[in-house]
């Protein structure tokens, strides 16, 4: 039920919108449907059948809810290439929320992700996706070198961990290119697209949730590109993963990445270099530019590549603040105006800027500034894939900063700066919700 009637007003001409323009916002990778049991996978959905009928589910997973953890991240995209019918339980990573003493009483340690096949309790994720190996046989997903290429990925983790958050030498750099250099020639052995040939198997699935982070914390803490680098065969494979509704539908984006990773990892090192700094800032929308409108394009040679449509962006970050807005607002303690705010971004998002300035009824002094810390304070906690897609996530920042800017013009960047200990910012019980 949305807030007041002025929502539902959006919520209409959002629909109409939609409509008039043909247009679809439950797409692959975009925000979806928690009711959406077949079609496109979404971050959302609570059941996905694949065309069975609710009797013949056998699996539920146990994920987090903000789609952070890498572990979670493998089981949840071989359950869908295989297409294997399974029910979603969301559950608190501890370092954004509690976990439910239901779950403890299965896991006293908390552990994640977890799995029940047939009533049968499971944790950890390499004996996990084995057991789904065996139990769902009809669609394999682990040729030959399966077992090699896993033990690639794990040297591949350890060189990253060991450079990200141990020590800043040049010898732990060397290890980490080393290390990425080999997963490019297995790459190129096999003949591509994927790890072991022509078929997407568990190794992809495996690669899919370590390489994404990699991309995002070595640009981000060390300033040295990934996407677009000098790995071609990387690169390649991760266009080639780009095609699978799979990973569309569980990726993140890198600011999500960088910011919830210290929390589960600990303390990242930064470089402190002027490429590392530079990468920061862009990724963080400090620059000036990265989070303002007009928006640069996103292309796949941008520093974190990717394909958008804009009106249809804008469209999908409308619904998801429509959707949301409740939770919103709760998060923003009951600040003054905070609802108007809101409600001109979400109108600005579907009509366009110009749309709303051209009346002139939105300006400084129109809306008190305390409103202003409420926008920013949203824009930086904006989570990919559990809200939106990345270039939605995209949209909905720019706007909810321009919003603030017209509010409250600051001469540099104004935001509260996000926890590295613990992200209980975004616990779903500050939004009124048990899981968002």
């Amino acid at each position: 039920m949305l807030s007041s009637p002025a929502w539902t007003e959006l919520a209409s001409r959002l629909q109409r919108v939609v409509a008039e323009g043909g247009l679809t916002l439950h797409t692959a990778g975009r925000r979806g449907l928690r009711e959406a049991t077949d079609g496109p996978p979404s971050a959302q959905a609570g059941l996905r059948l694949f065309g069975k009928e609710v009797k013949d589910v056998r699996v539920t997973l146990y994920r987090d809810n903000h789609g952070w953890c890498p572990y979670c991240h493998k089981v949840w995209m071989q359950l869908e290439e295989k297409r294997v019918p399974y029910r979603i339980q969301k559950v608190s990573m501890n370092c954004y929320g509690d976990k439910s003493r239901s779950f403890l009483k299965k896991t006293p340690r908390g552990l994640l992700p977890a799995i029940e096949i047939d009533g049968q309790f499971h944790t950890e994720s390499s004996k996990i996706m084995e057991l789904i190996e065996k139990s769902f046989s009809d669609k394999p997903m682990m040729p030959n070198g399966t077992s090699q290429a896993l033990s690639l990925e794990r040297q591949l983790f350890g060189a990253w961990l060991c450079w990200l958050r141990e020590e800043e030498t040049p010898r732990a750099r060397r290890s980490f290119e080393q290390a990425m250099d080999a997963t490019e020639n297995a790459l190129q052995r096999s003949g591509g697209p994927y790890f072991l040939g022509g078929t997407c198997s568990l190794a992809d699935c495996v690669f899919a949730s370590s390489l994404e982070r990699i991309a995002a914390s070595i640009l981000y803490y060390k300033g040295l590109r990934i996407r677009g680098g000098r790995w071609p065969c990387i690169e390649a494979w991760f266009r080639k993963m780009e095609t699978h509704e799979s990973y569309m539908a569980s990726r993140s984006d890198f600011h999500t990445h960088v910011h919830d990773l210290p929390p589960q990892i600990g303390a990242c090192i930064s470089s402190g270099t002027p490429d590392q700094m530079a990468a920061a800032a862009a990724i963080d929308g400090t620059d000036g530019r990265s989070w303002h409108l007009p928006l640069p394009p996103l292309t796949v040679d941008s520093p974190e590549p990717g394909q958008e449509d804009p009106g249809h962006d804008r469209l999908e970050a409308a619904n998801a603040l429509i959707h949301c807005i409740q939770g919103v607002l709760k998060s923003t303690r009951g600040e003054k105006d905070a609802d108007n705010a809101f409600q001109v971004v979400c109108r600005a998002l579907i009509d366009g800027v110009e749309e709303v300035t051209s009346s002139g009824a939105f300006k400084q002094g129109s809306v008190d500034r305390s409103a202003a810390a409420c926008l920013r304070h949203t824009r930086d906690r904006i989570c990919v894939p559990r809200d939106m897609s990345f270039p939605a996530a995209r949209q909905l920042r720019a706007h909810l900063n321009w919003g603030a800017d017209v509010i409250d013009p600051q001469p540099g960047w104004c935001g509260v700066p996000l926890p590295t200990r613990d992200r209980r910012d975004t616990d779903p019980v500050m939004f009124g919700a048990s899981s968002l």
